[in-house]
């Protein structure tokens, strides 16, 4: 297999599936106007879009992006299991709380098996 490939894809995976929340942004900021969950939208849209940008064909992103963005999100995650609903924001919510479980657990695994 070659050197990095899965790290690669996890890469512009994660860099498209964030600048795609834009489309969740427009539907969500149309029903509820500026609140809370359009920075949510707003951060990981931004994180997207330097990550397409200077991650596509980036090695040095490759070999570390998985790392850090899985333990970022894993965080995350952890915090969303352990005290669901916080604050009543919508980053803490069930759905979102799996979706961070996703990109971080599979960031870091990734990370492992490119490693070998």
């Amino acid at each position: 297999m070659q050197k990095l490939f899965l790290s690669k894809w996890y890469t512009r995976t994660i860099g498209l599936f964030f600048v795609l929340v834009f489309l969740s942004l427009i539907s969500d900021y149309l029903t509820f106007g500026f609140r809370a969950e359009t920075m949510h939208k707003i951060f990981h849209i931004v994180l997207g879009i330097f990550i397409v940008y200077y991650g596509w064909n980036n090695q040095h992103w490759h070999k570390y992006f998985p790392v850090i963005n899985g333990l970022f999100f894993s965080y995350v995650a952890l915090f969303g299991w352990i005290f669901p609903d916080f604050a009543n924001l919508d980053t803490f919510n069930r759905v979102d709380t799996i979706l961070h479980s996703i990109v971080g657990l599979s960031g870091l695994v990734i990370a492992f098996i490119d490693r070998k």
